[in-house]
């Protein structure tokens, strides 16, 4: 199965070497110092406006025929769009001046590293600067959610493509915009203030524009009556953390000047609920000290890692009021710094096969022979199976990557498509068509309608509710996923069948 969180539940505070730690931060462009990696593409000129933008420089396409052109992003915000989805994409244009008909519509286009490409018409630029944006799923781009996802996992660029009108034509574009869904990004990089941040204890807080590990941080300097102090979250940062539960808190710590004092044990991380309730880390060892140089530290959001009861954990992440990050650690009046705090939401993945590229490791169960056929499929490839005819009723497997814990799925849905390619004039036959199995031989058991000779779309709430329980309960067999298998066999002769667009999505739990 694809990993669920980021990190193991055991315990993760460590201060090593900087990595790179991702978050779904907000991708921006405001052209007021340049055209910051934007180009152009074809027969239009593109050029950089310091003035006249809304608000401030803007980037310009200017035309005098009827080619097509394509404004493209940075090499920057090529990646994993995962935590865009659900998010906005916006930007503002304006037609500058049109000597002959004002060009038409404008397409966005998301296109992915193997070339696939996902659009969305925007209304054509108007006289004056007007804001456009479109919410990133998938019925906005037409197309399946199976699909969707599976491009935003690899997204190499973004394109705002129009047309000239046939003769001069000047159009702006500005404030272009790729955010996450709101509520789902905390950061502090302090490159532009203290964000909000407090002290909490014996300590005064100052902001330097530079010094940080990139940009400005956050400086605590100790006032010394002996109390440990912390870098207290903003105010804005409370709230519901439970979509964060599995995630990370990140951030860097750089110890300026010790004081020439010694290291001293006390809680590393604390979590306050806004009922008063806290967890926190408190590691037996005096190792964790930051270093002179910024160093970083990342926090598992589990209940294991804070020594938590479940439930404990969770009234406190229902209802957080404010982290708390350890500046103190000298016995003496100390200095330190911190930079580039992040909650990062856990590396969550629905489990998708489109077989546009491959049998995506899917196995036959029983008497089939499976092979992939690259078109044909809703859209694109698909699975096909053929029927060895031995009398036994035959399945599609899943891989064996996807098996293990399934309870952040619990809630969410299993879907798919299949195809009835030939029955061989057979009749049809009926029983379950899905069977999520556990590792002892339990299984849960679904049935459904046959499919058709068209695709046809089935999908199941994974919920004890759906299913008939074989030798075991829902909640042991959704903890311990071996495979699952798909019906492929509707008749009672050698028949062929098609799977396509599995997805297994995640509960509101996950």
């Amino acid at each position: 199965m694809k990993a669920i969180y980021v990190l193991s539940s055991a315990l993760l505070l460590v201060f090593g070497l900087l990595g790179s730690a991702s978050s779904a931060r907000t991708l921006a462009s405001t052209f007021d110092e340049g055209n910051e990696g934007w180009g152009l593409v074809g027969e239009a000129a593109p050029s950089w406006q310091r003035f006249g933008g809304d608000q401030g420089g803007f980037f310009q396409v200017e035309g005098t025929g009827a080619e097509a052109w394509s404004f493209e992003s940075p090499k920057s915000w090529s990646g994993d769009w995962s935590r865009y989805v659900g998010g906005i994409l916006s930007f503002d244009e304006r037609l500058m001046a049109a000597d002959g008909l004002n060009p038409g519509e404008e397409t966005v286009k998301i296109v992915t590293s193997d070339g696939a490409v996902l659009s969305w018409r925007s209304p054509e630029p108007e006289r004056f600067w007007t804001h456009r944006e479109v919410v990133l799923n998938p019925s906005n781009f037409g197309t399946l959610e199976a699909e969707f996802r599976r491009a935003m996992r690899s997204v190499a660029k973004i394109s705002i493509e129009g047309n000239g009108s046939g003769r001069r034509y000047l159009i702006g574009l500005d404030n272009i915009v790729v955010a996450p869904p709101s509520g789902l990004d905390l950061t502090a990089d302090f490159d532009d203030g203290d964000g909000g941040w407090r002290p909490d204890g014996d300590v005064s807080f100052e902001w330097r524009k530079t010094g940080g590990n990139g940009g400005g941080f956050l400086l605590g300097r100790d006032l010394g009556d002996g109390s440990t102090w912390y870098f207290a979250s903003p105010r804005s940062w409370s709230g519901d953390w439970t979509p964060y539960i599995g995630g990370v808190l990140s951030f860097d710590l750089k110890m300026i000047d010790s004081g020439m004092g010694k290291p001293y044990e006390a809680e590393k991380v604390k979590i306050v609920g806004s009922d008063g309730s806290v967890v926190s880390i408190y590691p037996s060892s005096s190792s964790y000290s930051p270093a002179g140089s910024w160093t970083r530290c990342q926090v598992a959001l589990t209940p294991a890692v804070f020594g938590a009861r479940e439930e404990t954990f969770l009234r406190v992440m229902r209802s957080v009021d404010r982290v708390m990050i350890r500046g103190e650690y000298s016995d003496r009046s100390d200095v330190e710094g911190i930079d580039n705090v992040m909650v990062i939401l856990p590396i969550v993945t629905e489990l998708i096969s489109c077989f546009d590229h491959g049998d995506e490791d899917w196995r036959g169960g029983r008497d089939v022979n499976l092979s992939w056929r690259e078109v044909g499929g809703d859209p694109g490839g698909f699975l096909l199976g053929e029927d060895r005819g031995s009398g036994q009723t035959w399945y599609y497997v899943s891989p064996l990557s996807w098996a293990g814990n399934w309870t952040p799925y619990i809630g969410g849905t299993l879907s798919f498509e299949l195809k009835v390619v030939d029955s061989g004039n057979g009749s049809s036959i009926f029983g379950d068509v899905v069977r999520i199995c556990g590792r002892d031989g339990s299984y849960l058991s679904w049935s459904c309608d046959p499919p058709g000779a068209a695709w046809t779309r089935r999908q199941v709430t994974l919920a004890p509710s759906s299913f008939k329980e074989v030798g075991g309960s829902f909640d042991s067999i959704m903890k311990d996923v071996s495979e699952v298998w798909i019906r492929g066999e509707y008749s009672n002769m050698r028949d062929v069948g098609g799977i396509d667009n599995v997805m297994v999505t995640l509960g509101p739990g996950g």
